[in-house]
Order: structure tokens, then sequence, then C-alpha cells
């Protein structure tokens, strides 16, 4: 009967998606003066953005009142690349619970051990059978965090809910996807499909979503704690769902008690809601990402922003968004101002800077380079330089024997479609199942001195930056590998062939 239930809400849902799709092809945009705010505010907000010098900002949109009024894309980023989400992937799943609560299939109180009892052991603790869904939401499960086990195991149920407890169920706040992960396959239970799938035909489709994709374990469940990807611009539409109350085109997709329940704090040992970071004293929620994927929902001054970047330092991005737009909102439209042009013309010149030095080298100029490389974080085992007249080229192998070219401009960016996989800061088992087959790298190059060429490598529709410098040394070279996502450089060493 509850199945029969959630089967007639889903088709219902699923019969307005065309109607509503219609309505939504693209977010409405205005301007910043339409909506409340004066433009000089918007762009010293982006200003202050770009002078960041631990980041890499990937894009920015700002909404109010429902309009897009501002939005950057800096060169080679655009807006129609994908990223992944990592923890941010959690209000999804979050939402997803509600509508699963929605729809009598679960209940806050419900424990583990209803759902998923045939991966707990029998030898395992009465503590671990009374976990809640309540605590999954919290991160107040009392396990133990453990960041390693999603790099080695593949039954990540049964190694998890196997682990001997830390405290009782509600005691202790502990900042742990794999609570999340849990939440996915108990929605995968009750559904009888993947959280992606769900959120597919319940959430995506109806908000005009359509490139999404869920990474998903060995055990073949979305990952729920990350691993979701989609655009920046749907990352707004969610943000936008979210203050209105669930509400899209007058259809009540998510219920407007659980996204109040989500963006209202649920643990009095951290300001965290449902799966949602929480801003008591501007009463703003927040959905939080590893390295800087950010969606802001303020009700108060009827705002959504979303930044997506590869941040390694302390940003005061909140403190930039409380003294530049909050504070400057004002309750009806103002006057036309040459401030626009002005934020404008920004908008289309914002740029990464490419990597910096000389053209050529006086000794390694018209020839190919070929390179044997111990192991190191990019998984490549072999390059070849190519340096001509027309450029430089880089072809890679790696520890998958796929090869690719990597083209890289001077003072400027070029784009290039690899079959390789980007570089990724957190390796787990099963990265990249279900995501796009094709990547895409922009690089540049410079030569530091006549032994030395130093590439910026931008991996655009994923997350990761590195630069990369290879200094020749005879019959011998070394790479140092600086990744955005620590700012550290490590040296790997290399042969010429």
């Amino acid at each position: 009967m509850i199945r029969h239930h959630a089967t007639i809400i889903t088709a219902m849902l699923l019969a307005i998606a065309t109607t509503a799709q219609a309505q939504i092809s693209h977010l409405v945009r205005s301007t910043p003066e339409a909506e409340g705010i004066d433009s000089r505010y918007i762009k010293q907000f982006f200003d202050s953005l770009m002078s960041a010098k631990s980041t890499y900002i990937h894009s920015c949109i700002i909404m109010r009142h429902g309009h897009v009024i501002a939005e950057m894309y800096p060169n080679p980023w655009k807006k129609e690349y994908g990223s992944t989400m990592y923890s941010t992937s959690k209000t999804f799943t979050a939402a997803a619970v509600g509508m699963c609560i929605q729809d009598s299939l679960l209940s806050l109180n419900d424990s583990i051990d209803k759902y998923l009892s045939q991966y707990i052991d029998s030898l395992t603790s009465d503590t671990v059978r009374h976990i809640r869904i309540r605590d999954l939401l919290t991160m107040e499960s009392g396990l133990p965090v453990d960041t390693k086990m999603r790099t080695h195991e593949t039954e990540w149920l049964r190694v998890y809910l196997n682990t001997k407890p830390k405290a009782a169920p509600g005691e202790l706040w502990a900042y742990d996807s794999i609570d999340t992960y849990i939440l996915s396959a108990i929605i995968q239970k009750v559904t009888g499909m993947t959280l992606m799938d769900f959120l597919q035909e319940r959430l995506f489709i109806p908000l005009g979503i359509h490139e999404a994709a869920w990474e998903e374990s060995p055990e073949g469940i979305s990952c729920g704690g990350w691993g979701l990807y989609m655009k920046p611009e749907s990352m707004a539409r969610f943000g936008q769902l979210l203050l209105r109350g669930g509400i899209q085109h007058g259809v009540q997709l998510i219920p407007s008690w659980w996204v109040k329940e989500m963006m209202s704090t649920q643990t009095e040992r951290k300001n965290y809601g449902y799966q949602m970071w929480q801003f008591k004293d501007e009463g703003w929620a927040q959905a939080n990402g590893a390295y800087g994927q950010y969606i802001y929902v303020m009700p108060a001054e009827d705002m959504v922003i979303t930044i997506t970047q590869c941040n390694h330092g302390n940003v005061p991005f909140h403190r930039w968004i409380n003294n530049l737009l909050s504070s400057n909102c004002k309750p009806h439209p103002l006057p036309p101002s040459r401030s626009l042009e002005v934020l404008r013309k920004a908008q289309s010149t914002y740029a990464l800077r490419p990597i910096r030095g000389e053209r050529q080298s006086t000794k390694y100029n018209h020839r190919n380079i070929t390179l044997t490389l111990a192991d190191n974080m990019l998984g490549w085992t072999a390059l070849t330089l190519t340096l001509n007249y027309e450029g430089v080229k880089l072809r890679v192998t790696d520890k998958q024997r796929r090869s690719y070219t990597i083209k890289l401009g001077y003072n400027e960016w070029a784009e290039s479609e690899i079959s390789g996989y980007p570089y990724c800061p957190r390796p787990f088992v099963n990265n990249f199942s279900n995501l796009p087959k094709t990547w895409h790298v922009a690089g540049s190059y410079a030569w530091s001195d006549a032994n030395t060429i130093n590439l910026r490598l931008h991996w655009v529709d994923w997350i990761s930056s590195a630069d990369v410098s290879i200094k020749m040394q005879g019959a011998r070279a070394t790479l140092v590998i600086k990744p955005q996502d620590t700012g550290k450089g490590l040296r790997t060493k290399a042969w010429l062939r």
C-alpha cells in the first residue's frame, strides 16, 4: 500500500514535469538594480572572490527575488561545465529523506536495524542497531569517523555498521559522509530505486535539471554524502527551491515543513540542521562541499548565492556576503546605474591567470621529450612534451593505460577533450562511476629557465587544478606537482627515454 501511494505521487509529478520544464528552460535574468542592489557592490564582491590567493573561483551565481542578477565564470571555466559537489550532495540526500517521510516510507525515529539488518552481524552491539534516521541526518550516529575505509573496502555498509561505536546515538557529533551514505542505502531499500533515480523523477526532472549524475559505491548505491555532479545553474535552481519552501511553479516538490527542518538547527552541539549548516545570527542556511562548493539560502534577503571553486585556505566568503551584499539589499528597485555597465564588462572579462614565464627555452625547442614517471598523485606513468612552432602539447599515459593529448597555451588557455580522468583529490573505490566518459582540461605553459617548463592545468568540468614543474637534468628529470586543493608541491622522479 505504501509503495502504491509513492508510485501515485511519482506519476503525478511526472505528469506535470513537461509543463514545468517548459516554464524553466532558463533561469530568469534581471539586473541588480531592478532587484534592489547597486551593481557596484556586486562587482566588489566578484573582485573579492577573484583576489583570494588560496582559491580558484570557477563560478558564482547571485539570485534575488527569483531572478539571476549577476553571475561569473572566470575563463577557462564556462557556465555549461558541471562540477562535483562533494558534501553539498548531502543536502540533496536530506531532501530525499523528507520526501520519503512524507510518503510514509520511513520516519525520523526508525532505527537502521529496520532496514539494514542483513549488514549488521549478530555480535554487533544494540547501540549500532538503535541508530535512528534522525541521528544520521544530524551526524550523531556515534560511530567513529573512518575516511580511509572508502579507499580500500568494497562492502561499505558491512564494514561501517560493524565498527565499535564511540558513543550512543545522539550523544556525539562527528561529521561523517558515511552517515549520509547509509541514508542513501535506506532510501534505495524503501523506494526500490537508487537515490539518483528517485531524485531524477521527483526533483531533477521537475526542476529542469538534465545533466545531474551521481557516483555509485561498489555496492551499487548512490554515494549520498558526496559524488553528485551538476552545473552551477542546477545548484541555483535547488537553492531557489529551498528558499521557496520546496514549491516549484505551484507544485510542492519537497514538503515545506521538511525544508524548514532542514534549514533549522537540529543539534545543540553544532549549528547544523538536517545535512545543512546554519548561520543563526543571519538566519541563513548553507549546503557546503569540500574545497568550497556552496549554496547559500538567505530568506530575509530573498537571495540564493552559489559558488564553485577549488580552495585550500580560509577565505572570508561569509564576511564578504554580509558586508557587500546582505547589508546593501533594499526592499525596492533602484534607479539604473552606470555601475551596471562596469559590472557587465567585468563579468565578461574575469579570467584565471595562466602560468607566467618565457615562451621558449634556449635549449629544448623543436623536439619531443619523453619521460617515464615514478608513482605520482596524478596517476601519470609517462608523458611526452612536443615543442614546436605551433605551440606545446603534452601527451599523457596514465595507470589505466589511457593516452591523451593536452594542448598548452602561452599567456592563454588552450582546451582539450581527454579520455582520462581528472586529478581527484579524494580517491575512493568506484570514483567516477556513472559520470561522463570524457572530460576537458585547460592548460597553459611557460619556461622559467632553459631547463624548466612549468604547466598550469585546470580540469574545467570537474573541480581540480594543479601546477606541474618539469626540470630536465641530463638523462633524468624532476617533476614538482602542486595541486590547488593542498597548495603544497610534491617531488616526483622521472627518466628521459
